[in-house]
């Protein structure tokens, strides 16, 4: 059985750029998939790190667009380090 693989994606006012890159991961994660690399169930996780724009819009309605997206929201910015750890966090569970 292939390995589940989570890409950790930390996102600070994204809007323009999110559109187009989640694309590209959804793209090698199906591709993957396909050559049977990695498993079905594999992830792209985005963690919102307390956008002042619509990054957490577009993260919601990916993940309500296609299985292999997921998101977390941060209250606050919390920097870029600390956006990936709890990204991590939340993949080991």
């Amino acid at each position: 059985m292939p390995p589940k693989l989570i890409i950790v994606i930390p996102c600070y006012n994204e809007e323009e750029v999110l559109p187009i890159t989640s694309k590209m991961f959804l793209d090698k994660i199906t591709k993957l998939t396909s050559e049977n690399k990695i498993s079905g169930e594999s992830k792209i996780m985005f963690v919102n790190d307390g956008s002042k724009d619509k990054t957490w819009e577009i993260i919601e309605n990916l993940a309500k667009s296609d299985k292999h997206f997921i998101g977390i929201s941060q209250s606050r910015n919390r920097g870029h380090q600390n956006t990936v750890l709890a990204g991590l966090m939340e993949a080991k569970n």
